[in-house]
């Protein structure tokens, strides 16, 4: 048993599960906000972020201990860190407080990771899009098999805050498109990351969170469409009022589903489809790998 977690611009997540057949066997997920990225490109990583996550992780730690998991956790940082001038120094913090070893992914490294995770729950032939607090990611097998993603950096987080404006969203995400073949096949759109996961939980009814009820959960243009209208004119506190399972999303949300009605404009796509099989998966499938 093998535990994962992820320090993204928004959360900080944690899956335990076990690698069975090239696919991970989830026994405890768990997901808490911190907004380490709420902070510009290049600068200091938030304190209050920095503090939030610190404290994640030993709450982490203690639910690990509380799962039978005896092994370090693999522990990787997304953009927020990658992009900070001292992504270095919480590394180090990390280090020292936990004595867990921080991988700072490269956008490489980041996509490589959620298209495997994604891959495993049987979508290996289809474009994988991740939506995430800092970045976006655009994956994609090319026709000689290699696995080729692109990361831009704008997210839910960033376009929130205003470090990027919405109307510069289709020159931004137009460059995730120099990845995608130009084979003329029709391909599938698999998403992962927190947005489009909340999405389809919404849309599904459910009261407590499920990977079961949101994987393979098919996300159309109209519902978002339907959604973004509805979401609106709500303040954060009426939407988490409606919708409780938005806990920590509740005023990101509208941004997250900004990129996604530009990003069908752009690939003329009519749905995503939400995986919660993504980059945690990926790290656990990929350590399993190099320990065989």
């Amino acid at each position: 048993m093998r535990a994962a977690i992820d320090i993204g611009s928004n959360t900080v997540r944690l899956l335990i599960g076990e690698v069975v057949d090239g696919q991970v066997k989830v026994q405890r997920q768990q997901i808490i906000t911190t907004r380490l990225g709420k902070t510009k490109v290049g600068g200091n990583l938030s304190a209050e972020g920095k503090e939030k996550t610190l404290s994640a992780l030993l709450a982490f730690a203690e639910i690990m201990q509380a799962e039978g998991v005896t092994e370090k956790p693999i522990v990787a940082a997304t953009s927020a860190v990658r992009e900070a001038a001292d992504g270095e120094d919480f590394r180090q913090q990390v280090q020292e407080k936990l004595g867990w070893d921080l991988q700072i992914l490269s956008g490489r490294q980041e996509a490589n990771c959620s298209y495997t995770g994604a891959a495993s729950a049987g979508q290996g032939g289809a474009v994988v899009i991740d939506v995430g607090g800092g970045s976006t990611e655009l994956i994609c097998r090319q026709p000689d098999g290699t696995v080729i993603g692109k990361s831009v950096k704008v997210g839910a987080v960033r376009l929130h805050s205003g470090e990027v404006a919405e109307e510069d969203l289709p020159q931004i995400l137009a460059d995730l498109l120099t990845v995608l073949p130009d084979d003329g096949i029709e391909r599938q759109f698999i998403s992962v990351g927190g947005t489009i996961t909340m999405l389809a939980a919404m849309l599904a009814g459910i009261d407590e969170y499920s990977r079961e009820a949101v994987s393979g959960r098919a996300v159309t243009v109209d519902e978002l469409n339907s959604l973004q209208a509805e979401l609106l004119p709500l303040t954060p506190a009426e939407r988490l009022q409606k919708y409780p399972l938005m806990q920590g999303r509740e005023d990101v949300i509208c941004t997250g589903i900004a990129i996604y009605l530009q990003l069908a404009a752009l690939l003329k796509a009519e749905e995503f489809v939400a995986s919660d099989a993504g980059l945690l998966d990926g790290l656990l499938l990929l350590s399993a790998e190099n320990q065989a």
